[in-house]
């Protein structure tokens, strides 16, 4: 249902339905989009969660360092499926993304 549009042979079907049953469907769509959406996301952070833990249970230190190594990890188990040369991207980037959000957080606060 994503792509229909009225211009698409299901999407004159779908506009030629009672408002009542397009609502029906298209909250039926999003709420299965919501639940993939959801598992995806628990995914990504138990792999992130569970990694810092036992790097950080490891090493017996919480520096930034931890979150960047199980960024690294969680980017290239999800990537891996796709080749070496997507892991080492996977990695790379969720190492980056996880190393500013780490900074950001770990800035000292402000005060007035």
């Amino acid at each position: 249902m994503q792509y229909d549009t009225p211009l698409t042979a299901s999407g004159q079907v779908l506009t030629e339905l009672p408002m009542r049953e397009q609502l029906r469907r298209g909250f039926k769509d999003m709420g299965q989009r919501s639940l993939s959406s959801a598992k995806n996301f628990g995914k990504v952070g138990a792999i992130f969660a569970g990694t810092e833990c036992c790097i950080e249970g490891f090493r017996a230190k919480n520096t930034l360092s931890n979150g960047i190594a199980a960024g690294c990890i969680t980017g290239g188990v999800l990537a891996a499926p796709a080749g070496p040369q997507a892991a080492a991207v996977g990695c790379a980037g969720f190492a980056l993304f996880s190393a500013a959000i780490d900074a950001y957080m770990r800035m000292p606060a402000e005060k007035d």
